[in-house]
């Protein structure tokens, strides 16, 4: 139901880069969080006043959060730039580090998008209800890292989940 929120888009693509963005959707959902938080607090009971500012601080966490990821074959880098409350973290990856992208079938009818890697945890891309938008994110970032694309959307795997 809420795909779009915190969904990753391309936003530039050659033949040897793809830059991926979070949607703007995500952050006006943050800032629409935070002003319904605002509402609830302003009521005025103490219950109210709790759970109003719990709405407003996740509210504010993702209408700050920015994500930018760049796959760049000529620099042979994965750059991530991860923003929240205008605190900023960057990491370079080297595209050798990286091992396959993945598109696989969870549990409950969902689908998650990642890029393995060969020493480390997993990069979360992005998930979804259909494969589709995250087959074609997938690619993209294969075909440019030069990596090995696995697509394993069968009900079995979600199953064993």
């Amino acid at each position: 139901m809420l795909d779009w929120l915190g969904s990753v888009q391309i936003r530039k693509r050659s033949a040897s880069r793809v830059e991926l963005d979070l949607t703007r959707s995500t952050a006006w959902t943050g800032w629409g969080v935070a002003g319904a938080g605002a509402r609830v607090a302003w009521i005025g009971p103490l219950w109210a006043l709790v759970i109003g500012g719990v709405l407003v601080a996740c509210g504010v966490l993702l209408g700050t959060l920015r994500r930018h990821l760049v796959f760049d074959r000529e620099d042979g880098l994965l750059r991530s730039e991860q923003t929240i409350l205008g605190i900023k973290t960057r990491s370079a990856i080297p595209l050798f580090h990286l091992r396959s992208v993945v598109v696989a079938a969870r549990r409950g009818g969902m689908y998650v998008a990642y890029v393995e890697r060969r020493m480390g945890g997993t990069i979360h891309l992005d998930e979804a209800r259909k494969p589709g938008p995250l087959l074609a994110l997938a690619e993209a970032i294969a075909d440019v890292a030069e990596l090995r694309l696995v697509y394993d959307a069968t009900t079995r795997m979600a199953a064993s989940d």
